[in-house]
């Protein structure tokens, strides 16, 4: 017997729970939020802890295993929807277009009447453009146009939405990424004080996380020749153990902790190169009112940023001035009600309902 309500799937080819980096937080928050019981997440993982509504499938290191992949996630995904009059596949956007082309099309065929949508984070073009080679990038492209021309897709920007109007010849859901308002709970770490360590947050494994970290590293100096007892702290998967004692890596830390660390560092430090999409980091530095430095391109996409004092856009030209800039001013903060602005336009839940609405009045 079918249930008429919808039936919602949401699926990741990597893992969301537990979340481990900024893909994995988009897409575990964005599930969490989906105010519709009837739904589960199929995520790629190696991970042995279970939660209800998520369904783990084991990762294989192969193109072939990832195929197969495909096909066992399809089975599943058609085994679930079968108690469901009206389905919905959201499908996250944080892996390759080829991945999801492949996907999207085995779902048509096997999955009647099926409704799919692409969440995307970025733009998968833009990812490939500065990643990869041009061949790939290229291919990347028409396969990534397809999927919005075919299905309902969405972008994270102004910038992208443009991008896919006059590129792909349509038009995508504008659905920013978003904050949860999570609690705090301490880093217990003898070697953290609050208000004297600067922070960053990011996997390794992601290539504009890597060169920041790497020019962090390469402009300790002009930290400690300004700060000499201030200590560097970095989060998330991938970092190797620094040989510099005033450097600390967490590794992988709960939510809730790094919460923590972002209203407790001195700064939140992000020297980002040129990537695609809005940086999630960013906005929750933002959100839970750290003091935030960083190149202009860690801020692109991001709205309700322009009066706000704690936020610096710096260069290596420029880091030193402006260091010994934050030194003068640092009891400036934001406005209140420039603040309570930005988290209202961040908040996750209500950007969620938003568009959980917008899709049910499309089916």
């Amino acid at each position: 017997m079918q249930i008429n309500s919808p039936g919602y799937c949401f699926v990741s080819l990597y893992q969301s729970y537990p979340s481990y980096h900024g893909a994995s937080d988009i897409t575990y928050n964005f599930f969490n939020s989906w105010p519709n019981k009837n739904k589960k997440l199929f995520q790629i993982t190696n991970s042995k802890i279970k939660k209800k509504k998520i369904f783990n499938i084991s990762n294989k290191f192969s193109f072939l295993g990832t195929l197969y992949n495909l096909f066992l996630i399809t089975y599943h995904i058609k085994k679930y929807f079968n108690k469901y009059h009206k389905k919905v596949l959201i499908i996250e956007g944080a892996s390759w277009a080829g991945y999801i082309y492949f996907l999207t099309n085995l779902c048509k065929i096997f999955i009647k009447d099926v409704i799919i949508i692409y969440h995307a984070h970025n733009l998968e073009y833009e990812v490939r453009k500065l990643k990869n080679n041009f061949f790939i990038s290229y291919i990347t492209f028409f396969l990534e146009k397809h999927i919005y021309k075919n299905y309902i897709g969405t972008c994270v920007s102004a910038k992208d939405y443009n991008f896919i109007l006059k590129n792909y010849g349509t038009k995508p859901i504008l659905f920013e990424n978003g904050v949860i308002n999570f609690k705090k709970e301490p880093v217990l770490n003898k070697k953290l004080n609050k208000k004297k360590f600067i922070l960053f947050c990011g996997s390794y494994s992601y290539w504009p996380n890597k060169i920041a970290i790497d020019t962090i590293i390469k402009q300790r100096k002009i930290f400690e020749n300004i700060y000499p007892n201030i200590k560097f702290v970095f989060t998330g998967e991938g970092i190797n153990n620094f040989k510099y004692k005033n450097f600390l890596n967490l590794g992988i830390v709960k939510k809730t902790n790094l919460v923590w660390l972002i209203k407790n560092c001195f700064l939140f430090y992000a020297p980002m190169p040129k990537a695609p999409g809005t940086k999630l980091k960013i906005i929750e530095a933002i959100y839970h009112g750290a003091k935030v430095i960083c190149s202009k391109h860690a801020l692109v996409g991001i709205k309700n940023i322009k009066n706000m004092k704690s936020i610096i856009i710096t260069s290596e030209n420029k880091l030193k001035y402006n260091l010994n800039q934050i030194k003068k001013i640092k009891k400036k903060k934001n406005k209140i009600k420039d603040l309570k602005m930005f988290r209202k336009h961040y908040d996750l839940n209500k950007k969620t309902i938003n568009f959980y609405e917008k899709i049910n009045k499309l089916l």
